[in-house]
């Protein structure tokens, strides 16, 4: 199971950032252009520093058909400049998180983080389930030797009270009773801390484990560890944290003159532009931004309608 999902590979990145965007070889990153950033892709294809898995990924995000660097220098210079705006959007603060998985990549690549990618991230998550397994561990000895020591008191004690109560050679029933009923007590605490301590990993566990990912026109619930090994090598879309209610509702949907757009003068489609004239529109803001674009989604308005949905009605 995991428990590091893909937006907490997002904190992490941004953290990073935050750590060394004063070094002036990233000056061009703080408010860059798409041109800046095809000729910033440019110069590390120029330099070379790049690993197998830097190359993978410039070679995905480019559609380049290897990874040899000068195949992929070619495809950046043909590749549409538009297409870095999702990045530059990341970059500037326009969006928190993109829902490409390979735009997350390339800004990962592009700050050097050493993390990068993502399925090396989330191999600190089979670390930190080694710690928390030790940890409990290390508890549950701790427990028993204390309760050990508890044990070598009180049977001290015990043999204390037996020598005074003793008749004869015979010990004081009374006394091993009580012994023993400490004893079991002791032992029914520890039971319970310990089935404590498991019933709460596994529901934490549990819920980080559920994702969703949009398909076709809505989101579906997934598996958060294979649906992003499918993100690098399906259409790029990766999952995100559950929504049941996103789920259930939202969806993407086509509009026309008849479409009820507003109810008590509040919007009930949102959109968000793709091209000059083409627009998607969804039935509610669902988590706010595009499901595979990484854009913000907008309400519908009036001024929208009558540019673009009215002047088609018959």
């Amino acid at each position: 199971m995991t428990l590091l999902t893909i937006n907490d590979y997002i904190a992490h990145l941004k953290e990073h950032i935050e750590n060394v965007d004063h070094k002036p070889k990233y000056n061009v990153l703080l408010s860059p252009s798409p041109a800046q950033l095809r000729d910033y892709c440019l110069i590390l294809c120029d330099e070379g520093n790049v690993s197998i898995e830097d190359k993978n990924v410039l070679k995905d995000f480019f559609k380049a058909n290897s990874i040899e660097l000068s195949d992929i220098s070619n495809c950046i210079r043909k590749f549409d400049i538009e297409r870095f705006k999702p990045i530059q959007y990341f970059l500037n603060g326009k969006t928190t998180m993109s829902k490409n998985h390979m735009v997350i990549e390339m800004v990962a690549l592009m700050y050097d983080y050493e993390q990068r990618p993502y399925s090396r991230f989330r191999k600190k998550d089979l670390v930190f389930c080694k710690e928390e397994k030790s940890k409990v561990k290390q508890l549950n000895t701790s427990t028993i030797d204390a309760n050990n020591r508890g044990g070598v008191e009180l049977e001290d004690s015990i043999k204390l009270v037996e020598s005074k109560g003793r008749i004869g050679n015979t010990y004081s029933k009374s006394a091993i009773f009580q012994k023993n009923k400490l004893w079991y007590w002791l032992l029914g605490v520890v039971l319970m801390i310990g089935l404590l301590l498991l019933v709460l990993k596994l529901s934490v566990l549990s819920q980080n484990d559920q994702c969703m990912r949009w398909v076709v026109d809505k989101y579906e619930e997934c598996d958060c560890g294979e649906a992003t090994r499918l993100s690098f090598i399906d259409d790029g879309v990766s999952p995100i944290k559950f929504d049941q209610r996103i789920v259930e509702e939202f969806k993407k949907i086509e509009v026309s003159c008849n479409t009820v757009f507003f109810k008590n003068s509040k919007p009930k489609i949102w959109f968000v532009k793709i091209s000059a004239r083409k627009h998607e529109y969804f039935n509610g803001p669902g988590t706010g931004i595009h499901p595979t674009l990484g854009k913000p989604l907008k309400p519908i308005t009036k001024y929208h309608l009558d540019k673009y949905i009215y002047p088609q009605c018959p």
